[in-house]
């Protein structure tokens, strides 16, 4: 056997050390399990989060595939072992902090991902990326419920105003309930903004998308934050689009028909805006 072969093995003390390795990531995982469960249950209640998470996963897949990343057995190097130093060390202190707190478990279990991924891989920078990826899924899980109603009046708005060119009446109307709802009367027509119009879903997956591309890439913070930006601009433009097409189709195509034609525009959109963040990305 070589010297090189033995380094990428791990060499004798990484096979003596494997059970202790795998026990301290188990023992991580025990740990954040009240946040494991929290985030299971949160992507059980929302498709628009499932979306998110499959996004997320597929990314880190192609660019797994187009790099050449493949995993192989796991190695607990001083940097791993740093990285789950450091998710303990947040997981105490977050239960110090209250809700403020939240952000640093979150941050702690992402730690834990980062910690695993940098032993089964050789690339750093696509691990980091993945990681940042996942911790701002965390985020916006925890936000999702806050977005819910400001994105639902967003998009109002800014399909009452290209819906007001076509039209003659165009109003955004707030119905009240025990849950406050949106709804656009066109002429004679009025059609319910609902949580699933939001944009959230769109929004978050293409945030998603555009994180793990840009952490992934060689380029500048300016850079890669000006990318996550124009991802949001993006994603919301194409759910008001779709929101706009809805609207103007739904008269000419009955009600036998209106829910395949919801489904279909919905999908349409949502693959247009990631395929707009998916290019924009990687080419700028």
């Amino acid at each position: 056997m070589t010297k090189a072969e033995e380094n990428t093995d791990g060499g004798k003390p990484g096979n003596k050390g494997g059970w202790l390795e795998a026990f301290a990531w188990i023992c991580s995982v025990v740990a954040f399990s009240p946040a494991l469960v929290w985030l299971y249950k949160n992507l059980m209640q929302s498709q628009q989060l499932r979306d998110a998470m499959i996004i997320l996963v597929c990314a880190g897949m192609v660019m797994a595939i187009e790099s050449d990343i493949r995993p192989h057995r796991p190695v607990f190097t001083k940097a791993s072992f740093l990285w789950l130093a450091i998710a303990y060390v947040l997981l105490v202190l977050g239960g110090f902090l209250g809700m403020w707190g939240v952000f640093l478990t979150l941050f702690g279990l992402s730690a834990v991902l980062v910690s695993a991924g940098l032993a089964f891989f050789d690339r750093p920078r696509y691990v980091y990326a993945v990681g940042g990826a996942f911790y701002s899924f965390t985020l916006l899980s925890l936000f999702m419920p806050l977005f819910d109603f400001p994105l639902r009046v967003f998009a109002g708005k800014l399909s009452q105003y290209i819906l007001g060119f076509f039209n003659d009446t165009v109003l955004l109307l707030l119905m009240k309930g025990e849950a406050p709802q949106i709804a656009l009367k066109v002429n004679d027509s009025t059609f319910l903004v609902a949580t699933e119009c939001n944009g959230f879903g769109i929004i978050s997956s293409c945030v998603v998308l555009s994180i793990i591309t840009v952490l992934f890439r060689k380029i500048s913070w300016l850079k890669r934050l000006a990318l996550v930006v124009a991802s949001v601009i993006l994603a919301y433009l194409a759910n008001t689009l779709r929101i706009v097409s809805i609207v103007t189709l739904a008269p000419h195509v009955g009600e036998g028909n209106y829910n395949f034609m919801h489904e279909s525009l919905g999908y349409f959109f949502f693959a247009l805006g990631l395929i707009a963040v998916w290019k924009l990305c990687r080419k700028l």
